[in-house]
């Protein structure tokens, strides 16, 4: 299925609001998994979404900065490929993005315009489609279920599209090759990652292995506050899969967890102890969750490291979720949209040559309690 963003009158999508469920937490069943039992072959789906304020200001005039475009709507009809009268600049880029917000961060006025505000609703639209193709990804897993193929990898110019990884190209606020989304991020962390592992409702866990060689080890669930940042391990559960799609089910305890305030993480670890994967998991959708207000610090190493990348230091005050750094310099970062409690490395991974004074001369970091308060 295709999550269409809808809410506002535009050339695709719905102009109706079309909330729809968050899927959070995920619902597991336990059942037999291979290529031996019946399977599904699932291709394909997706998400639309926005792109990042870097990659969609540019190609605006900051009066419509905006994802409603700051002026009245256009009058859109015509089917799947509508036309539409008017002068509303947001209405041409294709699907709108008011549900995917609303369901996972609440109700906003779409109608604002503005850097801030703009800024904000870009990023929520963007960890918006994350969550959903987690959600998607993480429940599909669980099953007898091969193939998994989203649409899709890249944007072709910076609209509501589908992609994972922005526009690319040597245009203004672009990044050659695409800026990675935060879905990007989650799918090399953990959802496409040959073994990984999540919870869902009720205690119940998996971890799966769908790479060609078997595998032991170790998964390990931890339960994180959101108030302070304190940690208790819940289940370190050995396995020992064979690869293609084979699965272990297991449970925890979860009875005395507040899943407003709480978040867990499921660890994979070989048995050399090694992490093969590293996933955030939510108990209840972001629009539910309790989060401090996080005031977070960064140091920025304009000089390569021997390898080649560059280091960014950040520290904060209160556990901080989805932290998401983004700049203008061409390249990557080693991890983003993730949970931050005290401090942290990241790397960024440079796509060209001398990108140390344009990464720590335009990156910026946002933060869930950033736009919640």
């Amino acid at each position: 299925p295709y999550q269409h963003g809808g809410g506002f009158p535009s050339v695709n999508g719905d102009d109706a609001l079309l909330p729809f469920n968050a899927n959070i937490p995920i619902s597991i069943s336990p059942i037999l998994t291979g290529p031996q039992y019946h399977n599904v072959f699932a291709s394909e789906f997706g998400c639309s979404v926005f792109s990042s304020f870097e990659s969609m200001s540019p190609t605006l005039d900051p009066a419509h900065w905006g994802i409603h475009g700051g002026s009245p709507p256009d009058k859109c009809g015509g089917g799947f490929d509508k036309t539409c009268q008017g002068n509303n600049v947001m209405a041409q880029r294709n699907y709108p993005c008011d549900s995917i917000i609303q369901v996972y961060f609440g109700k906003s006025d779409f109608n604002a315009t503005g850097e801030t505000v703009f800024k904000k609703h870009l990023w929520q639209c963007m960890v918006g489609q994350a969550l959903e193709i987690k959600a998607n990804i993480e429940t599909r897993r669980s099953t007898n279920q091969f193939g998994i193929i989203i649409w899709q990898l890249n944007e072709i110019w910076p609209t509501g599209g589908w992609g994972s990884l922005e526009y690319g190209t040597a245009r203004p606020g672009q990044v050659i090759g695409g800026r990675w989304k935060p879905l990007h991020y989650l799918l090399k962390a953990s959802i496409f990652r040959d073994v990984m592992a999540s919870c869902g409702a009720y205690g119940q866990c998996y971890v799966k292995n769908d790479g060609v060689a078997a595998v032991k080890g170790i998964a390990t669930i931890t339960a994180v506050s959101l108030v302070d940042g304190s940690s208790h391990v819940l289940s370190g559960t050995p396995f020992d899969l064979d690869g293609a799609g084979s699965s272990l089910f297991f449970m925890i305890d979860t009875s005395s967890i507040d899943a407003t305030a709480t978040v867990l993480t499921a660890d994979v670890h070989n048995s050399d102890s090694v992490l093969l994967s590293h996933n955030v998991v939510l108990l209840q959708p972001p629009v539910n969750l309790k989060v401090p207000k996080a005031t977070i610090k960064s140091t920025c190493s304009s000089q390569p490291e021997p390898d080649g990348t560059y280091t960014l230091t950040v520290s904060t005050d209160k556990p901080a979720l989805f932290v998401t750094i983004t700049t203008l310099a061409h390249g990557r970062f080693s991890d983003n949209a993730f949970l931050l409690t005290g401090s942290a490395s990241v790397s960024f991974v440079p796509f060209l040559p001398n990108q140390g004074a344009a990464l720590c001369s335009t990156y910026r970091i946002e933060d869930m309690s950033a736009y919640a308060f």
